[in-house]
């Protein structure tokens, strides 16, 4: 039973889907563009713009906001995400930073939860 588990886990793993690797146009609610590659795959995925900046849609606010790591999650800040020419060094100075490091991590426990979930 045990080996079926496993087998049936790692076929799951097979089929993972990479985020597009492509750069793209994303839309704030309130009509302002920017570009940004989407990155990822269904373990932990984020919108990472040019200066490295990591992002995640909030459905709430209907924009795209600065991630912030919350527990074991990457979670949006509801520090909406402007180009730099529209914010103020205060808005950006309070802005998450989170590093590839941060993001692997993350990554590596939303496997290992997927595969091995707690009762």
């Amino acid at each position: 039973m045990k080996s079926i588990l496993i087998v049936l886990n790692l076929a799951t793993l097979l089929h993972a889907a990479v985020a597009m690797p492509f750069e793209r146009t994303f839309t704030q609610s309130d009509g302002s563009t920017f570009k940004a590659h989407a990155k990822g795959d269904e373990y932990l995925h984020y919108i990472e713009t040019k200066n490295g900046d990591i992002l995640l849609y909030n459905e709430k606010t209907k924009n795209y906001e600065y991630a912030t790591i919350k527990g074991t999650k990457l979670v949006p800040s509801g520090l909406p995400y402007k180009k730099r020419a529209q914010r103020s060094s205060v808005a950006h100075k309070n802005s998450p930073l989170i590093s590839k490091k941060e993001l692997e991590r993350l990554r590596k426990m939303a496997l290992k939860n997927f595969l091995f979930p707690q009762k």
